[in-house]
């Protein structure tokens, strides 16, 4: 292995790691992303003193050591009300249509691929806003991100001065002197979280985890890293199996172009409202 004190991984040898990690997870790293990978590839082996070989077989073998391979692979990036001018559509048209309908009903909402939260966060705030009772699941194959979700404490970078700043005035109650945001329980209670692995949603262990009869589902900045065999997989289980009739799928809007009839389920149809763009499960006919 060379100098002990440093190691840099060739391309050759990072690509079986990279190979891993997509069949695990479905994850298709790009070239920045994959830098990062094997920097902590390269930190993971000279700490614990490991050879490559023995850490790849350990990748294999070890739930602990997959799952925190894991956690350091993913990209979790976010922040409050991320792509407004779809809360703008909640706020002003979507969700009082459904509390017109169903107005003593509480709201399913899954936020897939939720990451630290805030999404989560921003459409309990939102939902409980336009007076509706949201019970929303958070869900993410990271399970540190989990932790923080379910902690309800976010920095101050998770407002950004551009991007979600027409509903910044839903977050401020929330901060803090130290400038981070702090949940109380009252919203808190609305989400709960639940570690899940996209690429395996069709799996028989993975069923009785999904989230059934949802009436919203967030699942977005993910089809962009799968493949379009996965991508077809989980939209056809997310159609067949997750959103109810008449419930509504995001996701976001540079991905919608990537997601054209070949492997959009009939069920779904595609709405354009504006420049928003979203799907809307039609009702089976009697």
């Amino acid at each position: 292995m060379g100098n002990k004190s440093s190691l840099i991984l060739t391309e050759d040898i990072l690509e079986p790691f990279i190979t891993i990690l997509t069949e695990y997870t479905g994850i298709v790293p790009r070239a920045s992303h994959r830098d990062g990978i094997k920097s902590y590839i390269e930190r993971k082996i000279l700490q614990n003193k490991y050879s490559i070989e023995q850490y790849k077989s350990l990748l294999i073998k070890d739930k602990n050591i997959i799952s925190e391979f894991v956690n350091q692979s993913t990209i979790n990036e976010t922040y409050f009300f991320r792509e407004e001018k779809q809360f703008s559509l909640l706020k002003e048209k979507l969700f009082p249509l459904w509390k017109m309908n169903n107005p003593k009903e509480e709201m399913k909402i899954w936020s897939a691929a939720c990451s630290y939260g805030e999404e989560a966060y921003s459409l309990t705030v939102m939902a409980l806003r336009c007076g509706i009772n949201p019970l929303v699941t958070a869900s993410d194959i990271n399970s540190k991100v989990l932790e923080h979700c379910s902690s309800g404490v976010f920095l101050g970078t998770s407002l950004r001065s551009i991007d979600g700043a027409a509903f910044h005035t839903m977050i401020l109650p929330y901060r803090r002197e130290d400038g981070k945001f702090a949940f109380p329980d009252t919203i808190k209670k609305c989400i709960k979280t639940r570690r899940l692995n996209l690429a395996e949603l069709q799996s028989l262990l993975n069923s009785p985890l999904l989230p059934k009869q949802q009436n919203l589902i967030f699942i977005r900045n993910v089809f962009i890293y799968f493949s379009m065999e996965l991508r077809t997989h989980i939209l056809r289980t997310i159609a067949d199996t997750c959103l109810a009739e008449d419930g509504y799928l995001f996701v976001s809007m540079s991905e919608i172009a990537q997601l054209d009839s070949s492997i959009v389920p009939k069920c779904l149809e595609r709405v354009s409202d504006g420049s928003i763009f979203y799907f809307h499960k039609k009702k089976q006919e009697v």
